[in-house]
């Protein structure tokens, strides 16, 4: 029979627990209450990564181990726009149809024409995995090996964003004008203020792409662990979908949808919900 003091005492202790939060650990993500139903938007590809949704509604994604950049038309129709690429990670398109490819293996950031021909628009950049233009207008440029965000206008450099980071991995940009990042061996998102001070802003190991959903959540995929994190403003962070195969790079379409590259199946993950 058990004792009844000997109860009462584990009784308040539980008690005690839950209401101090001492039996929630803060450094490891809440595991979702019910994930949000996903689709799978398109299959077959070699690698994708480096999502960005185009003015028309378009997809475009980058194949890595294939060495292309493809466009996805809102009905899952597929079209190659360029090839021969060396372990392309990223892509970016400016106001007038050119897109940016962060050509990871040939140290260089390449520009495909709306003609689909294919130049060197910066040259001699360390392993660059993410790129992106602020709202100034500038290509800022993740250069994983180095250690640094830097920012070029016209395809010359214009400034270094950040330095002396752990592979930064992933760019957004937020409403006031900061640019947050991800550091995906320093294990946190770092926002960088107007004035250039720097901050971290969310504790979260292995990142690999961020985006900021309607809400102003923040998304972060984290590919070995097979996650996709949601941020809230205030940096506390709980897991929105496990148990996928390689998720990376976030991305919203203009209806709050959010998709997911799941590199390991070759697939885009469409995502439904509030976010």
């Amino acid at each position: 029979m058990i004792d009844r003091r000997l109860f009462v005492v584990v009784l308040l202790a539980l008690v005690l627990a839950a209401q101090s939060g001492f039996a929630a650990d803060p450094e490891k993500p809440a595991a979702p209450a019910s994930e949000p139903a996903y689709t799978v938007f398109v299959s077959g590809l070699a690698g994708p990564r480096g999502l960005l949704f185009g003015p028309a509604g378009e997809l475009y994604v980058v194949e890595q181990s294939g060495g292309s950049v493809a466009r996805i038309t809102p009905d899952g129709q597929v079209t190659r726009l360029a090839t021969g690429l060396s372990d392309p990670h990223d892509v970016a398109r400016d106001t007038r149809g050119n897109l940016y490819v962060a050509d990871s293996g040939a140290n260089r950031v390449a520009k495909i024409h709306p003609s689909g021909k294919v130049t060197t628009h910066i040259g001699g950049v360390e392993f660059p995995v993410d790129l992106d233009f602020n709202p100034q207008g500038e290509l800022l440029v993740c250069e994983l090996h180095k250690g640094r965000v830097a920012a070029f206008a016209r395809g010359k450099p214009a400034r270094v964003v950040a330095s002396g980071l752990k592979w930064p991995h992933g760019l957004a940009f937020g409403k006031s004008g900061e640019t947050y990042i991800n550091e995906n061996q320093g294990g946190r998102v770092i926002r960088v203020g107007r004035d250039g001070a720097t901050q971290t802003f969310a504790e979260v190991g292995r990142g690999v792409g961020i985006a900021i959903g309607p809400s102003g959540s923040f998304y972060v995929a984290q590919p070995k662990l097979g996650k996709v994190l949601r941020i809230k403003p205030d940096g506390s962070h709980a897991i929105l979908r496990e148990g996928l195969d390689g998720p990376r790079d976030p991305a919203f379409d203009k209806s709050g949808n959010l998709y997911v590259a799941e590199t390991g199946t070759g697939r885009i993950l469409k995502l439904t919900g509030g976010f």
